[in-house]
């Protein structure tokens, strides 16, 4: 099951529970039903992810898709059990028997839509490319379906086979340390003798598609055919021999995710990283610039949204616009203290920047300086109460 680890994200989830009305949608080539979400927005997804994955096979499923989309893990069991299916501890599952893709909301929207396409990837391969049956190949399975999976949606264009700027899961950052694990071994895995779980598996498909496409190309159709998979390995690229591990653990290192998250509700949305919580919620740069300044777009809410650092642990400070206020406040013993405010000049497009000056750390907003500290700890950005998205700049 896919885990958070943030026990008040959890109270908060299971606090928001309630038993929700589902919608019917047609889209052109899929009847959703749903629970707490947009469903003409998730109709529109799953549309796009048509196209993209029509295009990457070749070929489509014969009729009419159905995906089933529940507000809570009890929904889809209830459903599951409805069509006399067993009750999978994950958030989704594509069912053979009954053709459908089930999954239940999760802790954010992005998350909930990498799902969502996750599902219906594995719906739509099983039935265009594999007749409706598992591969040998476990990695192959979910790591396509994880390919597709990490995407980029903009409200209105859906990019497949990407890696966002940032992830709740943060899958690149996760492959590095479960191929440590293995000890570069990646040639084991390709070969089905050592299982890996899905950031890796995530990261060799990303690979093979992209680094090696003629390998890729033999080697998928022969998993799809239900070859063994060494015997597809071996028939399709050869040795799997530890040049395979070096190369993997490159591709990685060369596509890690820029932003590590904090607090759960974050997302690439197409060039914007888009921020949303009903508190506190902050995305940290892995590694901070010399100096950055980001314009921010007020979604939802009232603006109360900026720059988030010197972060160690449970403590941090806030630097954040407040209409035509700008404050800085710091977290600390479980508390909110105020370090400073100021008046800062109007800006129909408000925004915050951050500079390194010798061991200090230059706070603005708008054009004016508006705190100065030593800097002793991670930098990134944060909203509040609100959805904000925002244009980074060196």
């Amino acid at each position: 099951m896919r885990r958070v680890a943030l026990a008040w994200l959890v109270a908060a989830v299971a606090a928001s529970a309630q038993p929700a009305a589902g919608v019917e949608t047609k889209s052109a080539h899929y009847d959703l039903y749903s629970e707490s979400v947009d469903a003409a927005e998730t109709a529109a997804v799953l549309d796009a992810l048509w196209d993209r994955l029509r295009e990457y096979f070749g070929s489509a499923p014969e009729g009419r898709l159905r995906v089933e989309l529940y507000a809570t893990k009890e929904g889809m069991h209830a459903a599951l059990e409805r069509d006399r299916q067993w009750k999978v501890e994950a958030g989704g599952y594509y069912a053979p028997d009954t053709r459908k893709a089930y999954l239940w909301v999760q802790p954010s929207e992005y998350f909930t839509r990498q799902l969502l396409i996750h599902e219906a990837t594995h719906q739509f391969h099983f039935l265009a490319a594999t007749g409706n049956r598992g591969t040998a190949a476990e990695w192959y399975t979910e790591g396509l379906a994880e390919y597709f999976g990490m995407h980029v949606w903009d409200g209105k264009t859906l990019q497949t086979g990407v890696v966002p700027s940032v992830s709740l899961e943060d899958y690149p950052a996760q492959a590095l340390n479960q191929l440590a694990a293995l000890e570069d071994d990646a040639a084991s895995v390709a070969v089905g003798a050592v299982r890996c779980n899905r950031p890796l598996a995530w990261a060799l498909v990303h690979y093979l598609v992209n680094v090696r496409p003629g390998w890729w190309r033999a080697l998928s159709g022969r998993l799809d055919d239900h070859e063994p998979a060494a015997t597809a390995w071996a028939n399709a690229c050869g040795e799997a021999g530890p040049d395979l591990g070096r190369d993997l653990r490159a591709w990685i290192d060369a596509h890690q995710q820029p932003y590590r998250i904090a607090w759960v509700a974050w997302q690439d949305r197409g060039g914007l990283l888009e921020g949303r919580a009903d508190v506190v919620s902050a995305a940290f740069f892995k590694e901070a610039p010399a100096s950055f300044e980001a314009e921010i777009e007020l979604v939802s809410g009232a603006m109360k949204a900026g720059i988030a650092f010197n972060r160690r642990g449970d403590e941090y400070c806030l630097l954040q616009i407040l209409g035509a206020t700008a404050r800085v406040v710091q977290r600390k013993d479980g508390a909110w203290h105020r370090l400073a405010s100021a008046e800062v000049p109007a800006r129909d497009v408000p925004s915050v920047s951050f500079r390194r000056d010798g061991a200090d750390a230059v706070l603005s907003a708008n054009g004016r300086e508006v705190f100065r500290a030593p800097l002793d700890g991670e930098v990134g950005l944060n909203v509040e109460g609100c959805c904000a998205r925002f244009r980074v700049r060196p």
